[in-house]
């Protein structure tokens, strides 16, 4: 069939708009919306690829789990935010007892008789109410506090440091690391950086409410009314077995594709196998999209080193894969690679008490070092808390 295509962007956003372009492009060629497929390793590489094909107006359906807007952790974080810019009933149901506060469906219950009475919300009946004997064993005290003083300040802060205020200080993400959710964290992170993109693109007016009603439109999308000639999104995984006319193999850098947990030889060639079985679900086409940039926890992206397994003659590139691009790739590798007794080939580059630079989060002091999950334990100057982060990821001594 035709030849393999490989395009590297400068930012997922550009891979995303390469992707719409091409998917558009083949639909005028006569090809059909259902015939095409679009793969990748990791849930949360789905989000820019859902916006983009949106705007373009691209119609298409998640064929395995469920969209980017519509994942639990998501909509608990974006009803945190329309808390803190409108307190609205909906977001208050949501998020009253995310963590767990002790708010069960008596107290809701009164809560919603009292705002009927009184033609208030629901967040209004419960300020008028935190001294009642009902509330006095919940930790409603501690969300009252936690939204006036979100909603006093939140001008003055953009959305993303008003997300991680809220996140932190609610204790949803502490919630999720004990829980083990590296996934639902995973989507936290790159709702984070979608937000980050999005004031990028706004600059000086980009508000909380800008961005909140910019979500609306992917949000309020009823994927059960869609059309049947869809695209189908979907991860690797579920594609097992599957085939399908033309396929875009989305998100193949490292880190993602082989995924960054990985640490044996036997997961790497896992790995290996895996992004075997997502390029053989093509039939007619198949796409490769990679990009620049830096991943959300601030490491450098490179073109997956699975990509230089492909010969150079067997791949239609939008742009040659220099020669230096190679060497990064494979210095990469080397230096996140995986031993083969099971044991781990990264080290840790810095000691407890240096003082490092994050790309993304600032300034910080390593407090320890966790051998067993290769990161470190930092406290960043402007976090209220100490985050976990990976020996893998590019930081710098100050």
């Amino acid at each position: 069939g035709a030849a393999v295509h490989w395009h590297h962007s400068k930012t997922t956003q550009e891979e995303a708009e390469w992707i719409a372009e091409r998917i558009n492009s083949l639909v005028e060629q006569g090809a059909e919306y259902r015939d095409i497929t679009i793969l990748y390793r990791a849930h949360y590489i789905s989000r820019t690829i859902e916006e983009v094909l949106a705007d373009k107006k691209v119609p298409f359906t998640m064929y395995s789990g469920i969209q980017f807007f519509d994942r639990e952790e998501i909509k608990d974080a974006l009803s945190y935010l329309r808390m803190i810019s409108s307190e609205d009933d909906f977001s208050f149901r949501r998020v009253i007892n995310k963590p767990h506060r002790n708010i069960g469906k008596t107290r809701i219950k009164a809560l919603e008789e009292y705002a009927e009475e009184n033609g208030c919300l629901l967040f209004e009946a419960l300020e008028h109410n935190i001294d009642a004997d009902l509330f006095r064993t919940t930790k409603a005290a501690q969300l009252l506090s936690l939204v006036h003083h979100a909603a006093e300040t939140f001008q003055s802060k953009n959305v993303t440091e008003t997300l991680q205020f809220v996140l932190e200080e609610s204790g949803y993400e502490k919630m999720l690391r004990t829980e083990g959710g590296q996934q639902r964290l995973d989507n936290l992170a790159e709702l984070r950086q979608s937000i980050r993109d999005y004031e990028e693109n706004c600059g000086e007016e980009c508000t909380l409410e800008h961005y909140l009603a910019h979500v609306a439109l992917f949000t309020s999308q009823d994927a059960a009314q869609g059309p049947r000639d869809c695209v189908k999104l979907m991860t690797v995984h579920a594609a097992k077995g599957l085939e399908f006319k033309n396929v875009f193999l989305a998100g193949m850098n490292e880190g993602i594709f082989p995924s960054r947990k990985t640490e044996t030889q036997k997961g790497m060639e896992e790995e290996r196998r895996l992004a075997f079985v997502a390029m053989t679900r093509a039939e007619d086409r198949l796409f490769i999209s990679s990009s620049m940039g830096r991943g959300f926890d601030g490491t450098m992206r490179y073109p997956s080193r699975f990509i230089l397994d492909i010969d150079d003659n067997l791949l239609d590139m939008v742009k040659p894969f220099n020669e230096s691009l190679k060497a990064e790739v494979r210095e990469y590798a080397k230096r996140n690679g995986v031993a083969k007794d099971g044991g781990k080939a990264s080290a840790a580059a810095f000691s407890k008490g240096d003082r490092i630079e994050h790309p993304i989060l600032g300034s910080g002091t390593v407090l320890g070092i966790d051998e067993a999950q290769d990161a470190y334990e930092i406290k960043f100057d402007r976090l209220p808390t100490p985050r976990s982060v990976s020996f893998k990821t590019a930081l710098r001594r100050v």
